[in-house]
């Protein structure tokens, strides 16, 4: 359970940023007279020079500091020039002037999570701090985004200057974590924690270490002293969320007894981050913890545990608007960027938007084999065969031997590209081939899903063999009770429509 990797309005929001002591009198006094002192110098530096980057510090800042009368002007501001900013400062404009925004019922995907997004981040960032080049929040979110951009060099070289100015800060410390790890050397954070004074007395940092030791294939150091923390806090509840889950991951992974699991899980779960319940939710299925629907929906930023549970019970378009919004809250990561493709390749009339997300997703992981043989099949689907085998050919060369679940894939794209150049023989031998591959893999699921494909690809060019196909594809199908499966036969039922294939050759169970 590693930490996420947010920007830091988003931190603040799910009280990463959150000291561990209750503040006193003084303590309090001193620290809202730096915040007033703090706004009064933003509303001077916009009043004299207004620009989208001023006016999103000073709305920001207002926000948190519940002063929204010293920013009305900025955020009016922000408003009118809606195009030149980020999503997220719209939303705190929004707030400030009360004004209700999209999606509050509920989740609601972003309108847009693609590489303009997040340049338009950079564009952002880029000029604030060169005024502000002294303030460590502003290079770690310069670094989130530029480790969207696939350009971890940069983004290394920010979190450096964020963590000379702020060495013991918290959120510092875990955002370098999360990047070791995503540029794969978990080993780095891990050297990186325990080098840190803070480490031993912060839960948030001792459960980061123990995810990253774990990811490192070594020994976690701080265990006793977790196990002390969590036994013994009588605190705010939330800081020890993340540590309990992180322990009760290590006792279950070592074999520990059921009984103590559970009772961490469970504490993991009294004032939950929404990263604890992602990893509960996880792990449920094996240690029977139950998840409290009615406090579940109070933990900001829930996306990774709603897209999950969405997507086991086949609501395929909520579960689809929760991934792309898990992907705005981590646009570097790989598995929301995956399912958000993988969903709008299903659902949508053409392959544009699982395209648009697949190659974000590639800026950030070009060697990801699963993306690369995602975008040959995409392009393939949208007749564009030239690039669609470019991208195989990556996808055959980034897919180690023994990778058995993508080595099937990459036979039934193949297959597919075959198809797609009007070679229908050979395009049945390879989705046969890559059927089989699965069923010896034990992976039958993707076995009938490599034959509900072939059923398309015949039924689209007008194969005798078709229905037939067909036929014993929706029987096995039947069998499995597998959202997979399930949005594989909705996905053929709407393309077979959209193609016009005569009622007569499909059968009524498709339509079931």
């Amino acid at each position: 359970m590693l930490p996420r990797w947010r920007d830091t309005r988003a931190a603040v929001e799910t009280g990463e940023m959150r000291s561990l002591q209750r503040a006193g009198a003084d303590e309090k006094a001193r620290a809202q007279q730096a915040g007033v002192q703090r706004l009064v110098t933003l509303q001077r530096e916009f009043g004299a020079k207004p620009s989208v980057g001023r006016a999103a510090e000073l709305t920001g800042t207002a926000v948190l500091m519940n002063r929204p009368d010293v920013a009305e002007e900025a955020a009016v501001y922000l408003l009118l020039n809606a195009e030149q900013t980020t999503p997220a400062a719209l939303a705190s404009a929004r707030t400030l002037l009360a004004l209700p925004a999209p999606g509050e019922a509920g989740i609601q995907a972003p309108q847009s999570t693609g590489l303009l997004t997040v340049q338009a981040e950079v564009r952002r960032l880029r000029p604030l701090l060169r005024e502000f080049p002294h303030n460590p929040l502003m290079h770690l979110d310069l670094a989130r985004a530029y480790a969207a951009l696939g350009q971890a060099q940069r983004a290394e070289r920010h979190l450096q200057v964020a963590l000379a100015l702020a060495p013991q800060h918290r959120f510092a410390l875990r955002t370098a974590v999360r990047f070791h790890v995503h540029t794969h050397d978990p080993r780095a954070a891990v050297t990186l924690l325990r080098r840190s004074v803070r480490t031993p007395h912060d839960p948030w940092l001792i459960a980061a270490e123990i995810s990253a030791s774990m990811v490192a294939g070594v020994a976690p150091r701080f265990v006793r002293r977790a196990r002390d923390l969590v036994e013994n806090w009588d605190l705010d509840p939330l800081h020890i969320s993340e540590l309990a889950a992180a322990l009760g991951t290590l006792e279950l992974k070592d074999g520990g007894k059921s009984k103590r699991v559970r009772k961490m899980f469970r504490q993991a779960l009294e004032q939950p981050t929404e990263n604890a319940v992602a990893q509960v939710q996880w792990v449920a299925p094996q240690v029977q913890v139950p998840l409290d629907e009615q406090l579940l929906k109070s933990v900001p930023r829930n996306f990774e545990m709603r897209a999950w549970e969405r997507y086991s019970l086949s609501r395929f378009e909520a579960a689809r608007d929760a991934f792309e919004c898990w992907l705005q809250d981590e646009p570097f990561a790989s598995t929301p960027v995956i399912m958000a493709a993988y969903l709008a390749g299903a659902l949508d009339p053409t392959p544009a938007r699982a395209i648009e997300l697949t190659r974000l997703g590639l800026t950030a992981h070009p060697a990801d084999e699963v993306m690369l043989n995602n975008m040959a099949f995409y392009l393939a689907i949208a007749d564009q065969l030239d690039d669609a085998e470019a991208y195989l050919r990556r996808a055959q060369a980034a897919t180690a031997p023994g990778n058995v679940w993508n080595g099937a894939n990459l036979v039934a794209t193949q297959g597919l590209l075959l198809f797609r150049r009007g070679q229908p023989d050979a395009g049945v031998q390879l989705y046969e081939a890559a059927a089989a591959l699965a069923k010896r893999s034990a992976f039958p699921q993707r076995a009938v899903i490599a034959q509900l494909n072939l059923a398309r690809e015949l039924l689209r060019c007008g194969d005798e063999r078709a229905p037939a196909v067909l036929l014993r594809a929706l029987e096995e199908a039947r069998a499995f009770t597998s959202p997979d499966v399930d949005l594989a036969v909705a996905h053929l039922r709407t393309q077979m429509q959209r193609l016009g294939v005569p009622p007569e050759v499909l059968p009524p169970t498709l339509f079931g």
